[in-house]
């Protein structure tokens, strides 16, 4: 298990949405518990909210199979506000910061994985989850924003045209896409970055003009963009429409990607499906 270290959210880059979360509470220098965990939802200029309109809250995970389905992990959320939390658990950490950067996102998320849940529920059906579910899942585990205000960049990253894109078109990518992390398992794992690390992303377009607003603005306008798009029950249907992103590729996520030799490696920057969404 990886220790606690707070720094390693502030230096890495792809962090960069978590950072001011952190920045502003006084962590302590071991893992944060529980009630830390809490205080810093308390102190919030607004509550987080959940669809069904109850307050965040952190509570204990609980470690027994449920029986019903409405104490599963995401009805309680939904239809109680609690957030289920483990002790020293990078997972976890990460969930809740991702709660605090998009609140709103995260909302509809939960709020759209309720919904089949019920359905489901309702149907008695068993088995496998359906390809909503899981593309739902997939984003929430190991989502990547891309805000890009060009379409041809856009259309590189669909097109798997890595080399293009992140190497030809490197000044390009730094003045017209920024990357944000959303999925809480995909930080986990940039945790210990290692070739291969690749993320499921959603393209959502902006201006020219985003790119000059602070860090903070920017979040804010992502969360209501990245809201808007999932509240649409025709996005995300399958886990088709989510493109690969090769985090490592982006310019500024690695120290190696600085040659362009590194983008031949087919293992990695692989040809692969054409986007579906």
């Amino acid at each position: 298990m990886i220790a606690w270290d707070r720094l390693k959210i502030q230096r890495m880059p792809w962090y960069a949405a978590l950072r001011s979360s952190v920045e502003r509470t006084e962590w302590r220098p071991e893992w944060p518990t529980l009630a830390d965990y809490q205080h810093q939802l308390d102190g919030l200029p607004q509550p987080i909210l959940t669809a069904s309109g109850k307050s965040l809250r952190v509570v204990m995970q609980n470690a027994d199979q449920c029986s019903d389905w409405r104490d599963a992990y995401e009805p309680r959320i939904y239809r109680q506000g609690e957030l289920q939390t483990r002790l020293e658990n990078w997972h976890d950490c990460f969930n809740l910061l991702t709660w605090i950067s998009f609140p709103a996102s995260k909302a509809v998320l939960n709020a759209r994985q309720y919904a089949l849940l019920a359905a489901r529920a309702e149907a008695a059906e068993i088995g496998a989850r359906s390809p909503r579910q899981d593309a739902l899942t997939q984003f929430d585990e190991s989502g990547v924003i891309v805000l890009s205000s060009d379409p041809v960049l856009s259309n590189l990253l669909t097109g798997f045209q890595w080399k293009s894109l992140f190497w030809e078109n490197r000044g390009e990518v730094n003045q017209k896409m920024r990357y944000f992390l959303f999925g809480h398992g995909l930080m986990e794992r940039a945790l210990t970055p290692y070739r291969g690390l690749t993320g499921k992303g959603i393209i959502l377009p902006v201006s020219e003009r985003f790119f000059a607003e602070t860090l903070a603005t920017q979040l804010v306008q992502t969360d209501y963009l990245l809201a808007q798009y999932m509240e649409n029950r025709q996005h995300l249907m399958q886990p088709q429409d989510l493109v690969p992103v090769p985090l490592l590729g982006i310019p500024g996520f690695s120290s190696e990607n600085t040659q362009a030799e590194y983008y031949d490696d087919p293992r990695y920057f692989r040809p692969g499906r054409r986007f579906k969404g």
